[in-house]
């Protein structure tokens, strides 16, 4: 039987973030693929694909809804990653703004999202679609669980509907016939969470990122706006002493730097040579 939640809904597309920290991520499990996202907050999880060398993976931001009294969160999740501009310069999104979404979800943990054709009006490649349909599982399965809908733990599919109708070509590349579950390869593998973009940091600034252990070599910096060289700086696996797992080292440091404006990067490099980062400009202020 499924939950309450077949209405429609819609959002503003001028949510802003409204707080200082991805709220309360620090409670959210580390170890599933369902990582992140055990966490209560009013603020709602959207995922984006990358840019740049980061164009294969997924990122996260939590955006504040337009509309407090969305009686179905998930919907409401999926209009604003069709909607909303990420917050992040390097992050994207793949699809087409829709303003309502039917949703419903069951409680063995499956998702069913009803999406208008518009949706899909871009031509995507095959790599772009999967990544794309993969930014919608990610986005609604976060949704679900941030507003209380399943647990965590709860393993996850996605049924993906068009006008109501259960065959489509997505993008014009991919058959969406059946239920879609999280690639967890998606994710990227180094993630600065916390400090979210443009936000305000009192001090110490605490810098809070993974890194998955192929990019185990990895280094945190905090760096002046508008200068190249760090103010502060320092290993990843040094720094936390935590040990390293298939899920990744998590980390989280407190870094003592005066006010100001500061751009904070985590980077890995992995053992071909390939460099990720993320990085987030931040303001730090006065306590």
């Amino acid at each position: 039987m499924a939950m309450g939640l077949t209405a429609c809904g819609s959002a503003s597309d001028r949510a802003t973030n409204a707080s200082s920290t991805a709220p309360r991520i620090a409670s959210a499990p580390m170890g599933t693929d369902n990582a992140y996202e055990g966490v209560a907050t009013e603020q709602t999880p959207v995922y984006w694909a990358g840019t740049g060398d980061q164009s294969e993976y997924l990122f996260r931001e939590f955006r504040t809804p337009g509309a407090t009294d969305t009686a179905d969160p998930v919907a409401e999740a999926v209009v604003m990653m069709t909607t909303l501009e990420p917050l992040d310069q390097d992050y994207r999104s793949l699809w087409t703004g829709v303003e309502s979404v039917g949703t419903s979800v069951s409680p063995d943990g499956t998702i069913t999202v009803d999406l208008p054709a518009t949706a899909f009006a871009s031509r995507l490649s095959a790599e772009n679609a999967e990544l794309a349909l993969q930014q919608l599982v990610y986005t609604v399965s976060a949704a679900a669980v941030t507003a209380g809908l399943l647990d965590a733990a709860t393993a996850k599919e996605v049924r993906v509907l068009v006008d109501g109708q259960s065959e489509y070509k997505a993008f014009g590349s991919v058959d969406i016939n059946e239920p879609i579950a999280r690639d967890a390869s998606l994710a990227s593998p180094v993630w600065l969470i916390d400090p979210q973009t443009g936000t305000k940091s009192g001090t110490p600034l605490t810098v809070f990122g993974r890194v998955l252990p192929d990019f185990a070599s990895a280094r945190w910096e905090v760096i002046p706006r508008g200068e190249d060289d760090p103010l502060e700086s320092g290993d990843v696996t040094e720094e936390t002493g935590s040990p390293t797992s298939t899920a990744g080292t998590e980390f989280r440091i407190p870094v003592d730097v005066p006010a100001g404006d500061y751009t904070v990067r985590v980077a890995g490099t992995n053992e071909d040579g390939q460099k990720i980062e993320d990085d987030h400009p931040v303001t730090v202020v006065e306590d």
